[in-house]
């Protein structure tokens, strides 16, 4: 059901999601109804946190889009140059502070679009439609992502996603017992401004909440593609998957601080300053009239 700018998800009395299209096509909340447990929120919602947007959005699932994290020039912090030409972006892209259309909804099921316009020209010259469909299904929140190049040259982007878990999980639970089980992989430093990055093996670990990632870290080639955040005490995880979503070869683990009550897990099609370094060959160039697509699964569930 349509309430005010939020688009609710139901599926019968197991799920929950909400989406607000009119702010930056924003998933606020996804929750479940578990056995012993009630609602349980897998993703740390505030309503405090929504009323500040958009100077804020530090909970719920932001977009990002037609870059992640920030493009450095030599002498100019949030800009890019393509074809000798030189563009402001911020952080993170447009994509989460522009406003959504609504092309179908279900009751367990909505699809949106951001297309081009005026409001994304000065800083993103290209023809574009950038889709997300999410539903429920069986529990889990589903979405698809599907961007086309309407322009007659390459379209180069980057994009991910910004999703906030609570910690810990529900209220019995203690933070400094949780912990995300990273499967093996390389962990990827950053050297200055993102000129450059240096990788090294790393395997499967469960890695503590209680170290401090306020620098942000970075990960490749992870097998799966899947992280954990597991909550012991109160026997629940949530798992985000995107086995089906190719292009997405980068996890970066952020949270502001080691009491902060949300940690972020992030998938990434590039790292930081991608514009800037297209020899690393991150920044996705779609050729016209193709389709980029991926899909991701995100699930509350018991403990095995």
């Amino acid at each position: 059901m349509l309430d005010r700018e939020y688009v609710t998800l139901q599926e019968g009395d197991e799920a929950q999601a909400w989406i607000a299209p009119g702010l930056g096509g924003w998933l606020l909340r996804y929750r479940r109804r578990l056995p012993g447990q009630g609602w349980v929120d897998a993703l740390h919602y505030s309503q405090a946190i929504v009323e500040r947007y958009p100077r804020e959005m530090h909970m719920g699932n932001p977009i990002l889009f037609p870059l992640v994290s920030f493009n450095h020039l030599p002498d100019k912090d949030h800009h890019y140059e393509w074809q000798g030409r030189r563009y402001e972006m911020p952080q993170h892209g447009f994509a989460r502070r522009s406003k959504w259309m609504v092309l179908d909804a279900t009751p367990t099921s909505l699809t949106m679009e951001l297309a081009d316009g005026d409001h994304t020209r000065s800083q993103y010259p290209f023809a574009f439609s950038h889709r997300l469909t999410y539903r429920l299904l069986d529990g889990r929140l589903l979405w698809d992502q599907e961007i086309e190049n309407r322009s007659s040259e390459s379209l180069p982007f980057s994009t991910g996603f910004h999703p906030y878990f609570p910690l810990p999980l529900t209220p019995k639970g203690r933070r400094e017992e949780c912990f995300v089980a990273i499967p093996d992989s390389r962990r990827l430093t950053m050297h200055g401004r993102g000129e450059h990055f240096s990788a090294k093996p790393f395997p499967a670990q469960n890695w503590s909440v209680q170290e401090d990632v306020s620098g942000t870290l970075f990960f490749g080639d992870l097998k799966p593609r899947e992280a954990l955040l597991v909550d012991p005490i109160s026997e629940l995880e949530v798992a985000l998957n995107w086995e089906n979503a190719a292009p997405y070869r980068f996890l970066a683990v952020w949270s502001k601080a080691v009491d902060e009550p949300s940690y972020c897990l992030e998938p990434w099609t590039a790292l930081s300053n991608a514009f800037t370094r297209v020899k690393d060959h991150e920044l996705i160039l779609l050729e016209p009239g193709k389709t980029f697509s991926a899909a991701f699964s995100l699930e509350l569930r018991p403990l095995a």
